[in-house]
C-alpha cells in the first residue's frame, strides 16, 4: 500500500469507518421541537425521492404538531429559489448546493445555521472539512443532507467483458480511460462512453470542473477566486479530449438534452460501459429492482492514481423573510428535527437517506457506525468495492475556487452554455479557455473580489 492510498484510508477512517460512536448529546425532549404557532412553514426541494421526503415530513406533523408544506420545485431550481428569495415569497426552508446557499448568503435572503439554538452543536458534530465547505466567514450556511461525489467513474462490467477486456484492462488516468473509450469502440460497443454532459445545472459545466481537477488543475485560485486556466495545461487537456470525442460519433446527440432522470436512465439501461456519476447511484444501478439490464455489474474506477469527480453535497438552509415570533421559533424546530437529530435523538432522516439511497452525511455519528458499512456494502458488486468507494471519496476535490464566491451560479450558467457552444459550434479550446477567464475577471470585478 502506498503512502498515499495509507493517508487516504486514514481520511475516511473518520468518515465510514466501522466502529460505532455515541449518538453525542442528550436526546432533546420532545416539547423543545414541537410546532406551537398553528402557522404553515413552508419547505421545498429539487425532485429526489419525494416519497421519502414527504414521509419525513408527515412524520414529523403528526409527532410534533407540525404545519410544514413540502413542495418539489422543478426546471432550474437554483433560478427559481433565487427569484423566490428575492421576493421574499412563502418559502422558510429549502435545499442548497453549498455555492448556490454562498450566493444566497451574499444576498442577505438566508438565515445562518449558527444562529440556531444548538448551531454550535451542530457544527461539532460535522466532520472539519465539510463545515469548513459549509461555511462563510465563520457562519455555517445550513444542516446536512447529503455530502457525495459526483463524477465517481461507473463502469458496467457486462459491457466491458463484451469488449473483451477484464477488470485488469480497466483505466486509472483520464488520459487512460479515453484510450479504452476508443479500444472498446474498435472492439464494436458502439456507446463505451456516457459522458457529464447534460442539460442540468449541475451537468456539462460540472464535467468540465472536475476533469479539470482530476488532472491536477484548478479553475481559479482558492483564495482569491481569479483565474488560472491555461491552454497547456488541464483545462486545454480537457476540452481536447472533449473535441475528439464528439468528433468521433461515439457520444449521441440527445446526451446534451438529457435532464438528470433521463442521464441515470441511459446507464442503467446497458447501452454504456463508462459513465460519471453520481457515488450513490451505484445503488441504484446494482439494485435489480430499478436496473434490471446490469444490476450486480456495477463497479467503479480506482481512484490509486487520480480522483474521479467531484465532492457534491447540499444543505438544507433556512430563508430569513420577515416571519412572526412564533413560526420563526416552529421554522427552528423543524429544520433542526429534519436536519438534524428527532425527538428521540436519533439522526432518522440521515440515516434514512443512508440505507435507502446510499447518500452520506456530513456528521460523524451518522458515517461512523457499523451500519454505515453494512448499508453502503449491500449496494455493491463485490465486497472490494467498499475499499474503493472509500478512496474515490476521499480522494474527491471540492471546487472552493468557484463554488465558496458569490458569483458561482452566474459563472457556472455561463460556463454550461460556453461549453454546449464549443461542443455544438466548433469552437477552438484556447478560445473557451480565454473566454472563461474573461469572464471570471468580469465578475470578480463586479463583485469587488
Amino acid at each position: 500500500m502506498t503512502g498515499i492510498k495509507t493517508t487516504r484510508r486514514q481520511a475516511v477512517a473518520m468518515l465510514l469507518g466501522a466502529t460505532a460512536l455515541a449518538a453525542g448529546g442528550l436526546p432533546a425532549r420532545a416539547e423543545d421541537l414541537a410546532a406551537s404557532s398553528g402557522e404553515t412553514v413552508y419547505f421545498r426541494g429539487w425532485q429526489f425521492r419525494t416519497d421519502v421526503v414527504q414521509g419525513n415530513v408527515d412524520r414529523y406533523n403528526s409527532e410534533m404538531g407540525g404545519n410544514v408544506d413540502y413542495a418539489t420545485v422543478t426546471g432550474d431550481y437554483p433560478s427559481i429559489m433565487e427569484k423566490t428569495l428575492i421576493a421574499k415569497g412563502d418559502l422558510d426552508v429549502l435545499y442548497a448546493n453549498p455555492s448556490s446557499a454562498v450566493r444566497y448568503m451574499g444576498g442577505g435572503w438566508v438565515k445562518p445555521a449558527s444562529e440556531l439554538p444548538n448551531g454550535q452543536e451542530i457544527a461539532d458534530a460535522m466532520y472539519p472539512n465539510i463545515r469548513e465547505a459549509w461555511s462563510v466567514d465563520g457562519k455555517l450556511l445550513g444542516l446536512s443532507y447529503f455530502v457525495t461525489t459526483r463524477g465517481a467513474m461507473l463502469v458496467n462490467m457486462k459491457a466491458v467483458e463484451k469488449a473483451g477486456m477484464t477488470a485488469a484492462d480497466l483505466p486509472t488516468t483520464w488520459d487512460e480511460f479515453y484510450d479504452a473509450v476508443y479500444k472498446m469502440h474498435e472492439a464494436g460497443i458502439e456507446n463505451p462512453f456516457l459522458p457529464h454532459w447534460f442539460a442540468e445545472y449541475f451537468g456539462v459545466s460540472w464535467g468540465f470542473v472536475f476533469e479539470v481537477m482530476n488532472r491536477g488543475g484548478q479553475v481559479a485560485d482558492p483564495e482569491t477566486h481569479a483565474p488560472v486556466l491555461t491552454a497547456d495545461g488541464p483545462a486545454g487537456d480537457t476540452l481536447r479530449a472533449w473535441k475528439k470525442l464528439w468528433k468521433s460519433g461515439i457520444i449521441p446527440e440527445e446526451v446534451l438534452s438529457y435532464n438528470e432522470a433521463g442521464y441515470i436512465d441511459a446507464f442503467r439501461s446497458g447501452r454504456y460501459a463508462f459513465s460519471p456519476q453520481q457515488l450513490y447511484d451505484i445503488k441504484t444501478f446494482n439494485d435489480p429492482a430499478q436496473s434490471a439490464d446490469i444490476a450486480g455489474s456495477v463497479t467503479l474506477l480506482s481512484a490509486e492514481k487520480q480522483s474521479w469527480g467531484l465532492i457534491d453535497s447540499a444543505l438544507y438552509v433556512m430563508t430569513n423573510r420577515k416571519r412572526s415570533a412564533a413560526l420563526e421559533s416552529d421554522v427552528e424546530k423543524f429544520v433542526s428535527w429534519y436536519g438534524y437529530k428527532d425527538q428521540d435523538g436519533t439522526f432518522a432522516v440521515a440515516n434514512r437517506w443512508l440505507e435507502e439511497n446510499m447518500l452520506f452525511s456530513a456528521y460523524k455519528p451518522v458515517m461512523e457506525s457499523d451500519a454505515a458499512r453494512d448499508s453502503v456494502s449491500k449496494s455493491l458488486m463485490k465486497p472490494e468495492d467498499y475499499d474503493t468507494v472509500l478512496d474515490v471519496y476521499a480522494s474527491a476535490p471540492y471546487p472552493k475556487s468557484i463554488w465558496n464566491v458569490v458569483w458561482s451560479e452566474e459563472f457556472n450558467f455561463w460556463l454550461r452554455d460556453k461549453l454546449f457552444e464549443f461542443l455544438q459550434n466548433d469552437l477552438a479550446p484556447e478560445d473557451v479557455i480565454d473566454a472563461a477567464n474573461a469572464e471570471m475577471e468580469r465578475l470578480n470585478k463586479r463583485y469587488n473580489i
